[in-house]
């Protein structure tokens, strides 16, 4: 019998997904650089004609500023180590962790971008169904049947329940939206959607499917787990109650909407006044002079005939209105800027040390706290992994402190070198201290540079040693 309430049915969007689904609309389209969808924010003016608005459309390029600055702080914590409590599965399957090629480090750099994007994602710790020709533990190790990682998309989670368990907010239900291409025909195919719904130690998968006009729900998998939850990780960096976190860039994706909108404005003005309006003044007098009047003809072969209190001219724009618009887009450009990494190098004056430390004080204290919150997202996503393979321990991983923390100032940077210039450091310990602060690049090859120094000054080699190599 088919159900009598569209609640019923696992195709329901729960109150929090469906009030945020604009949002997320928006920001996918910002993250595919409106591909397809440029006419939606692009919208016909009134009386515009068709083809004007299309072309209008076809000319205006989407300046993308969303998408680098999510992929810049998804690299930042890209740079990780795995400790070394970490469960010997894991390590042995770091390379290839979701079973489609990807290393662990691969893999979060995705799931970095999804959550950075949209405020959150899921990560499930997925595991082959039994398998009844395993008999033995010498078939498991042979069969590769081992856990791996799921990343879903916020928007395939779309309707979830929680209970409180030991006073923690547990998942009790949940339901993904899977998209599965399959075959049509005998070459092509077609998408069908399916719902696979969680359940502690359960797991059920459905297809809506519609039969003279009633829609009609279809069983088509079913199957049990060994874990008493259900294993997916809310993965997010900003906000830990459970699919609440809200996109971190989402009024960098509203200005870069509003970037385009103005900058196709501005296109237009251009274009329409770069060439200037010709104007013919005093031949016209009456209305019935309009029709006795031949078209206006320009140019080197072409003569007017202009009346003695007549005049003819070339009508410009002030161009007011147009640099306003330039100093507008100017404005939204440094609003973008101000929500990237970008402060280090943009701008159109020279920032002074001050300003920079604070900027990038504030952004490493940032990252700092998100990375924290990777950390505890990945013991979790180890601590399901582990579940399945019998492992006591998962273990977790550690950012890369140094990536995160601020440059050194100018005027540490100055005491250091006194200390060198005085004797009290060494020349190396002033390269390494530098490296580490930030001020040489990561690459920086201290030892060739101490080496290429004693040769250029052997002055400078202990007494004894003619060799800068053997130098200690």
């Amino acid at each position: 019998m088919p159900p009598t309430n569209s609640n019923n049915l696992p195709s329901t969007l729960s109150g929090a997904a469906a009030a945020y689904s604009r949002n997320l609309l928006l920001l996918l389209d910002c993250w595919n650089g409106l591909e397809d969808r440029e006419r939606v924010y692009l919208p016909k003016e009134v009386k515009e004609p068709p083809q004007a608005w299309v072309d209008r459309v076809k000319r205006t390029t989407f300046d993308n500023r969303f998408e680098p600055a999510i992929k810049d702080y998804a690299g930042l914590l890209s740079v990780f180590s795995l400790n070394d409590d970490t469960a010997p599965s894991i390590e042995a399957n770091k390379n290839n962790i979701d079973l489609m090629g990807n290393d662990l480090w691969t893999f979060f750099n995705e799931v970095d971008q999804y959550c950075l994007r949209d405020g959150w994602c899921g990560v499930m710790v997925e595991y082959p169904t039994e398998d009844p020709t395993i008999a033995s533990q010498s078939d498991l190790l042979a069969s590769d049947r081992r856990p791996y990682l799921v990343l879903i998309d916020r928007r395939d989670i779309i309707n979830w329940r929680t209970t409180k368990l030991n006073g923690k907010p547990t998942l009790a239900q949940l339901t993904i939206r899977e998209t599965r291409c399959e075959p049509d025909g005998d070459y092509g195919e077609k998408e069908a959607t399916y719902y696979r719904v969680l359940l502690p130690g359960e797991y059920f998968v459905y297809q809506i499917v519609e039969v003279q006009n009633q829609k009609q729900l279809i069983e088509v998998d079913h199957g049990f787990t060994s874990l008493l939850e259900i294993p997916l990780v809310y993965y997010s960096v900003t906000e830990s109650q459970l699919f609440a976190a809200k996109a971190p860039f989402l009024n960098l994706a509203k200005l870069n909407i509003e970037y385009y909108q103005k900058r196709s404005q501005l296109n237009e003005v251009l274009r329409k006044c770069n060439l200037p309006v010709p104007v013919r003044k005093g031949l016209i007098k009456t209305v019935d002079d309009i029709k006795k009047v031949p078209p206006l003809v320009i140019g080197p072969n072409s003569v007017l005939d202009i009346p003695t209190d007549g005049d003819f001219f070339f009508a410009e724009p002030s161009g007011v209105a147009i640099a306003a618009s330039k100093d507008d887009l100017k404005d939204l450009e440094a609003a973008m800027d101000r929500m990237t990494l970008d402060f280090l190098t943009s701008g159109e004056h020279q920032k002074t040390a001050t300003e920079v430390i604070l900027d990038s004080t504030k952004t490493s204290a940032n990252l700092k706290g998100v990375a924290r919150r990777k950390e505890s997202a990945l013991q979790q996503i180890f601590k399901f992994w582990v579940a399945y393979t019998g492992e006591t321990e998962g273990g977790g991983i550690t950012q890369d402190e140094s990536l995160l923390s601020a440059p050194l100032t100018p005027e540490q940077v100055d005491k250091l070198q006194n200390l060198a210039d005085s004797g009290r450091i060494s020349d190396r310990t002033l390269l390494m201290l530098l490296q580490m602060g930030k001020v040489l690049p990561r690459q920086f090859d201290i030892d060739a540079e101490v080496k290429l120094t004693e040769i250029a000054n052997p002055e400078n080699l202990p007494q004894g040693s003619d060799d800068p190599v053997l130098a200690p």
